[in-house]
């Protein structure tokens, strides 16, 4: 297996986590990577944002219309006493007369992004996770300038479930509705052009490559991030011919069933299937109906980011110093912070909607949100990565990122029922959820910190849920 003149430097590796931590688990690789996965979330977040905008509802001041249909609104009300804090769907003929679509549409791209992540999960396990990421990047900014010149809404759904489809692939987050000026559209994604770049650079994962053995290419990518890391260790092919890997033919992929393939398997897909739900939920319950908050709704949104900046840096400070904290702590305490939090909101919701409770409700939601959409979302992906064993952990995220699109998909037509039904029932779902979420995650989910990432799966003689994929 070795090259011409390529003497091996290091002992033979028997597991995958020995190679970085001789080449520096975070080093100058790593960094570069974050750099250009939060470049690239430019994009998506300022098309995030937008939603919350875009379904913005004028007003009128003249007291003698009385309608709740924002297209009615606008077509009833005079210009000078119609009040826009920002120029919304139904404004320019985008949806209007059919106000009830911006809902509809927030779900149609929430479908299109769970379709993209199951099927970036399935064809990542299979052909690699660089190239599939980069189509998404180009898909996203293909349709996202397609959106920026959507001149009706039938142009516009098309745009948005291809960017819900590309984001999908590309990053297995949540996008919503993104539209109002062409101008706004074409900066945010002429802004994200570079990353199709910069993310050229990066190598395929080689812990992917080696559980499809080709070794010659993995140690290559292994060495090129020891250099970026400042590393003097080199690796060979030979070095990493006793690391573990499955015994079927290299083209084998699974099925979404090897998620439940086992009862272990299908306790943790039960935790994960819940935990996945509320990601979406407990943010877009809120951000899709930002208008029901109290004070300024671009405040609000713009509360909920800068609240979260500090998460990166919290998560990064815990895994260096507090060697106690681990991945059970952490998803138990900040999903029960989420239960008190929009428990408490259901509670106020019961009583007259004064200023004063009006004002906590939103304290408490945005707290809620924030914590669960930070805190909690890093932790559940964490643990999708380190229960399931590398030949089938993008199809695990992938799925869960079907029912995180699921949850987004929900939302809307929740926010929906707090107009004809109860104007709690949306946070009322939402907690139960969570709830469900924080009560299996106690029961069943272990502690993963400092062990191993699995890269083989045990099949014990199943072979249901596996299938070659030879051409």
């Amino acid at each position: 297996m070795k090259s011409a003149g390529e003497v091996p430097s290091t002992s033979p590796i028997r597991d995958v986590e020995e190679i970085f931590d001789r080449t520096s688990q975070y080093g100058r690789y790593q960094l570069f990577m974050l750099l250009v996965i939060q470049y690239s979330m430019v994009n998506a977040a300022g098309n995030y944002v937008f939603i919350s905008f875009a379904s913005l509802k004028p007003t009128c001041r003249d007291a003698s219309i009385q309608t709740n249909d924002a297209c009615q609104l606008i077509a009833d009300c005079p210009a000078n006493v119609t009040e826009v804090v920002f120029r919304s769907l139904y404004e320019g003929d985008i949806v209007c007369p059919h106000s009830h679509l911006p809902q509809h549409l927030q779900t149609v791209q929430a479908v299109g992004s769970g379709v993209g992540a199951i099927l970036a999960g399935h064809i990542a396990d299979y052909y690699g996770r660089k190239w599939v990421t980069y189509s998404g990047a180009v898909q996203m900014t293909f349709f996202g300038f397609m959106g920026a010149f959507a001149l009706n809404w039938p142009m516009l759904a098309i745009a948005m479930l291809g960017m819900g489809f590309s984001y999908g692939v590309l990053i297995d987050a949540s996008m919503t509705l993104a539209c109002e000026t062409a101008g706004y559209l074409l900066a945010v994604n002429a802004l994200s052009l570079p990353v199709l770049v910069l993310m050229l650079f990066w190598v395929e994962s080689p812990r992917w490559l080696i559980q499809k053995k080709r070794y010659e290419e993995a140690a290559r990518n292994i060495n090129r991030i020891s250099r970026w890391n400042g590393c003097n260790t080199t690796f060979c092919a030979d070095n990493l011919l006793q690391i573990k890997v499955m015994d079927e033919h290299r083209t084998t992929c699974f099925s979404i069933g090897a998620l439940v393939s086992t009862r272990k398997f299908l306790a943790y897909s039960f935790v994960m299937f819940m935990s996945a739900l509320t990601v979406e939920m407990c943010v877009a319950v809120i951000i899709f109906d930002v208008q029901v908050l109290a004070g300024n709704p671009f405040l609000n949104v713009a509360l909920y980011g800068i609240l979260r900046l500090w998460v990166p840096l919290f998560i990064v400070l815990l895994e260096a110093n507090a060697k106690w904290f681990g991945r059970r702590t952490l998803f138990i305490s900040s999903q029960g912070f989420t239960v008190i939090c929009f428990a408490s909101v259901v509670l106020l919701s019961l009583f007259q909607p004064i200023h004063s409770l009006t004002v906590l409700r939103t304290c408490l939601a945005m707290l809620g949100g924030v914590v669960n959409s930070s805190i909690f979302f890093t932790v559940y992906k964490q643990y999708v990565m380190e229960l399931y064993p590398t030949v089938i952990r993008a199809l695990a995220v992938g799925a869960f990122g079907v029912v995180e699109r699921l949850g987004g998909a929900i939302a809307p037509q929740l926010v929906a029922m707090n107009r004809w039904a109860w104007p709690g029932s949306a946070v009322a779902v939402t907690t139960t959820i969570v709830f469900i979420s924080l009560i299996s995650g106690w029961a069943i989910l272990p502690e993963t910190r400092n062990s191993s990432i699995p890269d083989v799966l045990e099949l014990n003689g199943q072979k249901s849920s596996s299938k070659s994929c030879t051409k």
